[in-house]
């Protein structure tokens, strides 16, 4: 028999692989591939329904008759054997739909895209529920006020669809609970931690949680049925120290679980998300302000990152938000952390993401109680479905193609609107107004997308469990992804924005102050990926202005052109009722994008990276972290709603030490209070990173901050270690 408590150390290696090497109970249900043929008979007899009532059968299904994979070890069960058939099944109704009602408009576009001028597309992978009422109601106090709005007069076909929709996946989640509870209990025979873990997931078939545990066994199971099956994938757990306190201090004070038990329940539960293996990490906040403006760290927040840091693991990731108030003692132990390696952090600036929340016009009280989604964007949790990464437009390739006449050199293809000959321009500010022109059309471009694909989302994607958490889609009787929820927005985001500075000042420079070069003349340089000229080039690297080094020039272009794609992109209407908010961090796009963009007169050559987030291009920063932030904090990150980063990247010398720590905190104050959107760290050295590279199974655990994630170093490609080596040596100089 198990002991209920103290087998973390015991558990650890084997849950590792609960996702990786699931074993499903093959009495519990229908294999994978039975699940599919009665899924499909499903979607068959609903024929003539709406797609929601049709994916609600299915989700239906998939609950009541998957087979189950319990572990008497794992506190927080939520196998199932679904094969990802809702995913499935929405992706073949999204190929129809592209085939059919959008092969015009992506013919349109299809230069644009294929040479990654920008793209624009669905997202249904960047959201999150209301944690708040998930953890308030529970699944049969979300199913008792969906039944309380479905039994009003005068409903629509459209709200009676939604309704009882909602109602049976709802029940169906109930169904599921018990399930488990009845298959943990089987499996335990009368073990005492398989009792206690049954008795609590069935406790939730009849109310809310009542205790630290059931509360987290509701998160763990809400979260793999939003986002495993019913396809809406959750970028956020909510902010944990905020949602689970009022169970910790209770249980606590009541003697239901002592400390050190809540303890191991976070690392079972911070075991689970390390073990899925979720695309760019699995995130949550802590921190903040709460509704009355009062701080939101509490004892809580300190046991929930020691516990990570006694983990030494690279998944979860954690976002802080910081304000004016937060504790140093707090934000000291997040630093430590952060320079001891364990660096799975990012900052993020409150007193600027209430005021960006409010400029698209949500209610000081949402911009206020905000989520961070994915890597670093925020959104109202509970009113907002962002779509925060919908379309994604390459600000260089702009400025590239305006020199080129309007002809991008991957495709050969014209695109965007702006095709004079570039010897046209007779200043300077003619052809900056062109670049800010051929951004525009990038921007319209991405923006006609995205709305094209979000007109028919009621017909490829539908969410009723997701909704079923929006106190609005209740009201309206409305899913969330056909504009039920408060705020229906989506997020174009720009890029590159360091390479665009940098590359409008050796323009300005070559071409209309010393008139060594006409525009044409450097467009064929640049074709020829810098052959014959790479003197040209060293000087341009070497000696032209660059951003990121305090340059008034330079930063001012920067700062302009995100100005012009703020006032572009933020409050145009998209498809679903809302409005799009400007991103600007470029995370792995950088890679993707720059391997379609020929060389630019910034010294960058065909094909390389570019520009990461909001920093300086690689190594470029020459003037230190000082003038970096100076650099950064030129932009008003107001106009930026959907959020961005700036990457630090600290020498270990730099840090160590009381004196060290101290000068961190200082960097980080500085940053926030200058008007820097988010930040996150890196404190190595050149020498552990060679060393990684030469002798990697050294070096397995050496974690490092790579765009918006956590990753091993020594998982990275060489081309993104070389990077990072680089720009720790930059740091070092």
């Amino acid at each position: 028999m198990h002991m209920i408590w103290g087998n973390f150390e015991k558990d650890r290696a084997d849950l590792s692989k609960q996702y990786s090497e699931p074993h499903w109970d093959t009495e519990s249900g229908l294999n994978a591939a039975d699940l599919r043929t009665a899924c499909l008979q499903v979607e068959e007899e609903t024929k003539g329904e709406s797609r929601l009532v049709t994916k609600s059968f299915i989700l239906d299904t998939v609950l009541r008759k998957a087979q189950l994979g319990v572990d008497t070890r794992d506190f927080f069960p939520d196998l199932l054997n679904h094969d990802r058939l809702p995913f499935r099944i929405r992706d073949r109704w999204l190929r129809d739909l592209r085939r059919n009602g959008l092969a015009d408009i992506l013919k349109e576009h299809e230069a644009e895209q294929a040479g990654l001028s920008y793209t624009g597309n669905t997202d249904f992978s960047h959201c999150s529920p209301d944690w708040d009422a998930i953890l308030q109601f529970g699944f049969t106090g979300l199913l008792a006020r969906v039944q309380a709005a479905h039994a009003r007069d005068g409903l629509t076909a459209e709200q009676e669809d939604f309704y009882t929709a909602t109602e049976r996946v709802l029940t169906a989640a109930i169904a599921l609970a018990g399930r488990i509870a009845d298959a943990v209990e089987a499996k335990g025979n009368g073990d005492e931690k398989a009792a206690l873990i049954a008795k609590s997931m069935r406790n939730l078939t009849v109310g809310a949680p009542q205790n630290i545990l059931e509360a987290m066994q509701l998160s763990m199971l809400y979260r793999m049925l939003q986002s495993a099956v019913e396809g809406a994938a959750i970028r956020s757990v909510g902010g944990l120290d905020r949602l689970f306190y009022p169970f910790y201090k209770r249980d606590i004070e009541n003697g239901t679980f002592t400390e050190a038990q809540i303890r191991e329940l976070f690392r079972y539960y911070f075991w689970k998300f390390y073990s899925m293996k979720v695309t760019a990490n699995m995130p949550f906040y802590l921190g903040g302000r709460l509704a009355d403006g009062s701080s939101g760290i509490n004892e809580l927040s300190y046991l929930i990152v020691e516990e990570y840091i006694a983990l030494d693991v690279d998944d979860p990731k954690i976002h802080i938000r910081w304000y004016d108030e937060i504790p140093e003692k707090f934000v000291s132990l997040v630093l430590t952390s952060i320079r001891n390696g364990r660096n799975s952090f990012v900052f993020v600036n409150d007193n600027v993401v209430e005021k960006a929340l409010m400029a698209i016009g949500e209610s000081p009280e949402d911009a206020r109680n905000y989520t961070v989604i994915g890597c670093y964007e925020p959104a109202a949790l509970g009113k907002e479905i962002p779509c925060t990464c919908a379309g994604r437009v390459n600000m260089v390739k702009a400025l590239l193609t305006v020199m080129t006449g309007g002809v991008d050199s991957y495709t050969g293809e014209k695109v965007g609107k702006v095709c004079a000959d570039p010897d046209s321009y007779a200043t300077f500010e003619a052809f900056y107004d062109a670049v800010k022109e051929q951004i525009g059309a990038f921007l319209d471009g991405s923006m006609d997308l995205v709305r094209a694909y979000e007109v028919n989302y009621p017909t490829i994607n539908q969410a009723p469990l997701l909704s079923s958490t929006f106190a609005e889609c209740v009201e309206r009787g409305k899913d969330a992804y056909a504009g039920g929820a408060k705020y229906n927005n989506s997020a174009i985001v720009a890029f590159s924005v360091a390479n665009v500075a940098d590359g409008l000042t050796a323009v300005k420079k070559l071409v209309f102050e010393e008139k060594r070069y006409t525009l044409s003349e450097l467009a064929d340089i640049l074709n020829r990926d810098w052959e014959g000229h790479e003197m040209l080039r060293r000087e341009i690297l070497q000696k032209f202005p660059k951003y990121g080094n305090g340059n008034r020039e330079v930063d001012r272009y920067a700062a302009e052109i995100v100005d012009f794609a703020g006032a572009h992109v933020n409050g145009q209407p998209n498809g679903r009722g809302g409005v799009f908010r400007l991103g600007l961090f470029s995370i792995d796009y950088r890679i993707t994008f720059g391997a379609r963009t020929g060389a630019t007169i910034d010294g960058r050559k065909n094909g390389e990276m570019l520009a990461k987030n909001m920093g300086a291009v690689t190594a470029m920063d020459k003037e230190g972290i000082t003038a970096l932030i100076k650099s950064v904090t030129t932009i008003d990150y107001t106009k930026v709603p959907d959020g961005t980063v700036l990457d630090v990247m600290l020498h270990s010398s730099a840090a160590e030490g009381e004196s060290g720590l101290c000068a961190m905190h200082a960097l980080l104050k500085t940053y926030m209070e200058c008007g820097g959107f988010a930040v996150q760290f890196n404190v190595l050295s050149p020498e552990v990173l060679y060393a990684a590279q030469k002798e990697p199974e050294k070096y397995a655990t050496l974690q490092v901050r790579l765009c918006g994630w956590n990753v091993y170093f020594t998982e990275l490609s060489k081309d993104e270690q070389d990077e990072l080596i680089k720009q720790c040596e930059n740091a070092s100089a």
